[in-house]
């Protein structure tokens, strides 16, 4: 974890700012009661309090792994880094990192944090940051208090996760933007086609900001073919759709081996004090 990153961390418990051992085994805060938090073999930090939740599980972590790894959300990837590039965002927290694939991707000339609940889901994110010198850092914590600093980062990334917004008014610099992503309309509609008699359009994000203004807002749809059983089985565990399905109507996608679907995101960019 570089220097900078760790200068943007506070102690989630008494909020005083962090400092890294010269080893680097030991990230300590500065506060009249020192609190110490040692560095994962993988080299996440773990900023969470007692009874925080725990996040997604790790069969969850590696289903999420597995699709993503296979490349179909990379279109979406590319659309972020653009736009963070327009917004010249040196320093990105992405609230709700899970498994790291966007935080990694986008860590190429940037100084990027990652921060989720899911302890499963941030070590698979750092190990895959070290393998890869990707250069993201990554912590456990929560997105509704997290374990930065006031005013600390240029942008920050809310990907299918809840918006805190008013947390991520308080860790955005000012000028500092905010990027959104939801499941558009027709997202997975082909999945859906399987699944249900009725397939419903989506009715888009429903806890979009309020407090910042909207300074772009795109569209990203294309079409993917899922090939296996193990990566349609991946993409349903990833989906809202997993927890509500009938038991008959998940049997329907034992009896397919290749899907088509399209895939349709809504991006929204905000700006803080605009």
């Amino acid at each position: 974890m570089n220097a900078t990153i760790v200068s943007k961390l506070s102690c989630p418990i008494c909020k005083s700012a962090m400092q890294m051992d010269t080893d680097g085994k030991v990230c300590r805060c500065n506060g009249a009661r020192t609190h110490c938090y040692d560095v994962a073999r993988s080299g996440y930090l773990n900023l969470t309090l007692p009874g925080g939740g725990e996040g997604d599980s790790k069969a969850a972590v590696q289903a999420r792994k597995s699709f993503l790894g296979a490349g179909y959300y990379a279109p979406l990837c590319d659309v972020l880094d653009e736009m963070l590039s327009s917004c010249n965002a040196k320093s990105v927290l992405d609230a709700g990192s899970g498994e790291g694939y966007y935080t990694n991707r986008l860590a190429s000339g940037r100084d990027v944090l990652g921060v989720d609940l899911s302890r499963a889901g941030v070590d698979a994110a750092a190990k895959y940051a070290k393998q890869t010198g990707s250069g993201a850092a990554f912590a456990v914590g929560s997105i509704f208090s997290l374990p930065v600093a006031d005013e600390s980062f240029d942008a920050l990334i809310n990907l299918f996760a809840p918006c805190a917004e008013s947390e991520f008014l308080r860790v955005l610099k000012p000028m500092g933007n905010l990027l959104v992503v939801g499941a558009g309309e027709r997202h997975l509609f082909g999945l859906k086609e399987i699944l249900y008699e009725n397939p419903y359009l989506n009715p888009g994000r429903a806890d979009l900001p309020t407090d910042m203004k909207q300074i772009d807002r795109r569209r990203l749809t294309y079409r993917i073919e899922v090939e296996g059983r193990e990566q349609i089985e991946a993409l349903f565990s990833m989906t809202p759709y997993y927890w509500r399905t009938s038991e008959s109507d998940r049997a329907k996608l034992e009896a397919i081996d290749r899907l088509k679907t399209e895939v349709d995101f809504d991006i929204f960019l905000y700006r803080k004090g605009q």
